[in-house]
């Protein structure tokens, strides 16, 4: 393929808007249920779990010096439990 051809491609390429977000499938990394639309992640390691196994936890925040809500999944916080 000649750059040429592909400056074209890059010019003329659109997103395709007929997909929402809400259609989006994913699967809750701990107990691998499977779910449509928009989804949980952990604020520690940044997995998708399903309702049922996030919780939200206080963290304290250093940058602003609040404490704020977040989300943690089962496995983080027995984690970060034992530490």
């Amino acid at each position: 393929m000649s750059p040429i051809s592909v400056k074209k491609n890059v010019k003329n390429w659109q997103p395709d808007m007929t997909r929402k977000e809400s259609d989006s499938p994913w699967i809750c990394h701990i107990c691998d249920t499977k779910g449509q639309g928009e989804s949980l992640t952990c604020s520690h390691c940044f997995m998708v779990a399903c309702p049922q196994h996030i919780k939200h936890v206080t963290s304290y925040n250093p940058e602003t010096g609040l404490y704020q809500l977040m989300p943690v999944c089962l496995d983080c916080a027995i984690r970060y439990a034992i530490q």
